[in-house]
C-alpha cells in the first residue's frame, strides 16, 4: 500500500501544536506525575501515564511526523523512542517495553552492529514517518522506572521541555490546587520573623468561601521570603501534583510569578533552588520558594525580574498569593503581616496572693505600647503542651500591661512571656518563674549545634534543666577569642543572632560559657571549620584528620561554612565490615550547585584489604549507598565524589550478589512456544550492582545476548528472536557488584 506523502515544515511557532493532540494510550488517561515535579536534584520533565500497573498496551503517535532516534538503556527512559512532529516538536516516549515489529528489527540490527544492548540511532525525516494515531510501540518498564508506565515529554523545536497539559492535551479538571502551610523565611542578619531569626511555618485556614487565611497578624523584620506547601489534585487521583502557576502579591502589587511553562535540560539540576531545600532534608515538608536567592540562577519558570525577597516600609501589609493549575482552577491565600521594629520587654512580679499572680510587663527596647501578651508554661525540663496560658485579666497602664494569671497555673513552671505592641508586631521572649532551681550553673552539662543558613551561621546551646543563666560562646584558635552572648529563647535553649560565616574562619574551639551569680561553668568543643567560596577550591580536614572535604570551584551556590563533625550515635551498618569511624559533613542541609569530593584515611593493618569503599548513608532510603570509590593504597586514603552532605564511612563488601531466580530454570523442560523470554532476578545487599552492561554477562548456548536490566526490579531480561529447538540448552550468566565481588550460575534446560 503506498503511504501518503508526509510534509514537514520546521519553522513554525511553537502555538499552532495548539492543545489537540491523540493520547498516546488507550490504557488509561490517568496520569502519576505531571511537568515540573520537584526530584530534589532535577525536574520531572513530563508526565508518566499510568497503564493499570501492566506492559504492553498499544502506544500511539499523538500527532504526524516520524520517528527521529531511538534509544535503548538500562537508566534514564530505557527503551524509547523520540517523535519529530509536523510541527517541529520533538516527543519522547519513555520506558518502553518494545518498538512495533519494523522499529524491533531495527534496533536488534543496532544492536547486533554496536555488540551492545545501549543503541543510540538517528533517522531521517523519510525513513519512519507515521501518522497521528499510529502504532509506534508497546508500553513496558524500562530503566529508571518504579513501576509500568510511559513517560510522554513533549519539548519545543529546541528539544527544551514543555509543559504537556498545556502544549498538547486539553484534560479537563476541576479541582481546585491545594495549600497546608506557609513558611516566612529571614534572609539578613538583623530579620526577624514574629521575633525569631529563623524560620517559621504557619498553618492556613480555609473559610467557607474556599479561601486560605493566615493563622493571625505576622510581624516581620528586614528582609524576608515566601514559601508555600501546596500541590494540585485531579478528580479520581489520589496523586499529588506539582502547580501550574503562582503568584505572589503585597498591597495589590505582584512581586513574584512561577509559571511551570517549559524547563531547558540546562536548568534541571537547579531544581533544589525553587524549593526550601533545607526544610526538605530536615522533613519538615516541600515548600516551594516565592522568591530566588540572587546567588541562584534565574529559570524560565520565575518569569518576573523581581526576585520576590521582601523588605517592607514600617506599618500593616496585605498579602495575597494565588495558586493555579494547569486548567486555571485556582485557590487565594490572603493574609497581612506587620513590618515593626524590633521589641524586648521586662516583665516584674507587683501581686502575688494564694489565688493569684500580676505581672507588670514594660517594654525594654521598642517602645511601643503593649496591647496584649502570649504565654506559654514550660516544665524545668524545656518540655510544653505548646497551648497558650489563659490569663484572668489584663489591663493597659500607660505603655505598660498588667496581667493576671491563676497562681495554681504557673506552679512548678517557667512561663514565655511574648508581647504584642500597637501595630501588632511581638516581643523577644521574656521567661519569668518564681520556681526555686534546685541545681546551679556548675551542674549543667550544655551541648552545642551549628546550623548553616543561605546567610549566615546560628549557634544554639541546650541545657538539660531548667536554671537562670547568662550564657556566652566564645571562639578561639591557640591566641585570640571572639565572644557572642546568646539570646533565650525557650526556658532550656539559647540563640546567638545570624553571625557572618567568617566569624568562624580560623577556630579550632568553641567554648560555652554559663554564668549566674558569681557561678560559671564552661564546656570546649573542638571544630575544624572553613569558609568555602564559589569559584575557589577549599579543603576542610575533621579534628581527628582522618577524614576531608575538598569543595570545588563550582561546588557552591554561595559562600557557607564548611566543617565535619564525627559522630558517636548513627545509623546501624547491617551488612559487611564497618571500618572506620562515621562523619557527618556539614551544612548537611545546604542545597549545591555541583559534587565535591570526600576522602577518609585507613588504619594501616586494613592496606592490603580489599573490596574497601565509602559508603553515604540515605536519609529518605533508611540504608547505607555505596558511593564509587578509589583506593590509593600507597597514602591508605579513599576518595569518592559526592553531590549531597551526607554522613560517610568506610564499609568492607565481600559478599557476592545473589541471582535469586532465573527462568528458564535448572532441568527444566518446556514446550518451545513457553519460553520466548530469559528472565533472572539479581540482588546485592551492599555495594549494589551497577546499572552498566559490564555488571553482566548472558550467554545462550556461547553465544553472547544483548540484556535488558531494570536497575529498580534488579531484573536481566532478553526477549528470543525465535522459539528454541527442541533439545538441550545452556544458558551462563554472571554478575559483579559494585565492590567487584563476583557471582556465576550455569543451568541446563530441554525444550520438547
Amino acid at each position: 500500500m503506498n503511504r501518503p506523502l508526509i510534509l514537514f515544515t520546521f519553522g513554525l511557532s511553537v502555538l499552532i501544536f495548539g492543545q489537540n493532540a491523540q493520547w498516546p494510550t488507550r490504557a488509561s488517561r490517568s496520569f502519576s506525575s505531571n511537568f515540573g515535579e520537584n526530584r530534589d536534584d532535577h525536574f520531572h520533565m513530563g508526565i508518566d501515564i499510568k497503564t493499570r500497573g501492566t506492559i504492553g498496551h498499544e502506544v500511539y503517535a499523538i500527532e504526524d511526523g516520524y520517528i527521529s532516534r531511538m534509544v535503548s538503556n538500562y537508566n534514564g527512559y530505557g527503551k524509547a523512542l523520540y517523535l519529530r512532529t509536523k510541527s517541529g516538536r520533538e516527543i519522547l516516549y519513555g520506558h518502553l517495553d518494545k518498538f512495533k515489529p519494523v522499529l524491533e528489527k531495527v534496533w536488534r540490527l543496532q544492536q547486533t552492529k554496536r555488540k551492545s544492548y545501549i543503541v543510540n540511532a538517528n533517522f531521517s525525516p523519510r525513513e519512519f514517518q507515521v501518522l497521528k494515531g499510529e502504532l509506534i510501540g508497546y508500553s513496558g518498564n524500562t530503566g529508571s522506572s518504579f513501576a509500568p508506565h510511559i513517560h510522554l515529554e513533549v519539548r519545543n523545536k529546541d528539544s527544551e521541555p514543555l509543559n504537556p497539559l498545556a502544549y498538547a492535551f486539553d484534560m479537563p479538571d476541576k479541582v481546585k490546587p491545594e495549600v497546608k502551610n506557609i513558611a516566612l523565611i529571614p534572609l539578613s542578619e538583623n530579620s526577624i520573623i514574629n521575633a525569631s531569626p529563623l524560620v517559621q511555618t504557619f498553618p492556613l485556614f480555609r473559610d467557607r468561601y474556599g479561601i486560605y487565611h493566615f493563622p493571625d497578624t505576622i510581624s516581620v523584620f528586614g528582609e524576608f521570603g515566601i514559601a508555600i506547601e501546596t500541590f494540585d489534585k485531579r478528580q479520581g487521583a489520589n496523586n499529588k501534583y506539582q502547580i501550574y502557576k503562582a503568584e505572589l502579591f503585597v498591597d495589590g502589587i505582584k512581586k513574584y510569578e512561577l509559571k511551570y511553562d517549559k524547563i531547558p535540560f540546562s536548568k534541571t539540576s537547579s531544581a533544589k533552588t525553587v524549593i526550601e531545600y533545607g526544610m526538605k532534608r530536615k522533613k519538615l515538608g516541600e515548600f516551594q520558594k516565592l522568591y530566588r536567592m540572587p546567588e541562584h540562577p534565574k529559570l524560565d519558570i520565575q518569569t518576573l525580574k523581581e526576585s520576590g525577597i521582601l523588605r517592607l516600609f514600617p506599618g500593616f501589609h496585605s498579602i495575597e498569593i494565588k495558586i493555579y493549575d494547569v486548567s486555571n482552577n485556582s485557590v487565594t491565600i490572603r493574609g497581612m503581616v506587620t513590618s515593626a521594629f524590633p521589641m524586648s520587654i521586662r516583665a516584674e512580679e507587683i501581686l502575688r496572693n494564694d489565688m493569684v499572680i500580676t505581672l507588670a510587663l514594660s517594654p525594654k527596647r521598642g517602645g511601643m505600647p503593649i496591647r496584649d501578651a502570649i504565654i506559654y508554661s514550660f516544665t524545668p525540663y524545656g518540655h510544653t503542651d505548646k497551648n497558650k496560658l489563659k490569663y484572668l485579666h489584663a489591663e493597659r497602664v500607660k505603655k505598660n500591661l498588667h496581667v493576671t494569671l491563676e497562681k495554681q497555673s504557673t506552679k512548678g513552671s517557667i512561663l514565655q512571656i511574648i508581647a504584642i505592641n500597637e501595630l501588632g508586631g511581638l516581643s523577644e521572649p521574656y521567661h519569668w518563674t518564681y520556681l526555686k532551681p534546685e541545681y546551679s550553673v556548675i551542674d549543667i552539662l550544655p551541648s552545642l549545634d551549628i546550623s548553616a543558613t543561605e546567610r549566615g551561621m546560628f549557634f544554639q546551646v541546650e541545657i538539660d534543666k531548667y536554671v537562670p543563666a547568662r550564657v556566652r560562646i566564645k571562639l578561639s584558635d591557640n591566641n585570640t577569642f571572639k565572644s557572642f552572648t546568646l539570646n533565650q529563647i525557650r526556658p532550656t535553649i539559647f540563640l546567638s543572632e545570624l553571625l557572618p560565616y567568617e566569624l568562624a574562619e580560623g577556630a579550632k574551639y568553641i567554648d560555652v560559657e554559663l554564668s549566674h551569680n558569681g557561678l560559671s561553668r564552661e564546656r570546649r568543643f573542638q571544630i575544624h571549620s572553613k569558609v568555602a567560596e564559589p569559584g575557589k577550591e577549599t579543603a576542610v580536614v575533621s579534628v581527628d584528620k582522618n577524614c576531608s572535604i575538598q569543595i570545588l570551584s563550582n561546588t557552591l551556590y554561595q559562600n557557607n561554612l564548611i566543617w565535619i563533625e564525627k559522630i558517636i550515635t548513627h545509623p546501624e551498618v547491617n551488612n559487611g565490615f564497618h571500618l572506620s569511624a562515621v562523619y557527618q559533613l556539614h551544612p548537611f542541609d545546604l542545597a549545591l550547585n555541583n559534587n565535591f569530593n570526600v576522602g577518609i584515611k585507613y588504619d594501616f593493618e586494613l592496606a592490603e584489604h580489599s573490596n574497601l569503599g565509602i559508603y553515604y548513608y540515605d536519609n529518605k532510603e533508611g540504608q547505607w549507598v555505596y558511593s564509587e570509590t578509589k583506593n590509593n593504597k600507597r597514602k591508605q586514603i579513599l576518595t569518592t565524589s559526592l553531590n549531597k552532605l551526607e554522613a560517610v564511612t568506610v564499609i568492607q563488601d565481600l559478599e557476592p550478589p545473589l541471582i535469586s531466580r532465573m527462568h528458564p530454570n535448572e532441568g527444566g523442560r518446556y514446550k518451545s512456544d513457553a519460553i520466548t523470554q530469559i528472565r533472572i532476578s539479581v540482588d546485592d545487599k551492599l555495594s549494589g550492582i551497577e546499572a552498566k552492561e559490564d555488571s553482566f554477562e548472558l550467554k545462550l548456548n556461547g553465544q553472547p545476548l544483548y540484556v535488558a536490566y531494570q536497575p529498580i526490579k534488579k531484573e536481566i531480561s532478553y526477549y528470543l528472536e525465535r522459539p528454541l529447538k527442541n533439545g538441550n540448552h545452556n544458558i551462563s550468566f554472571s554478575v559483579i557488584d559494585r565492590a567487584g565481588n563476583i557471582n556465576e550460575q550455569n543451568i541446563i534446560f530441554s525444550i520438547y
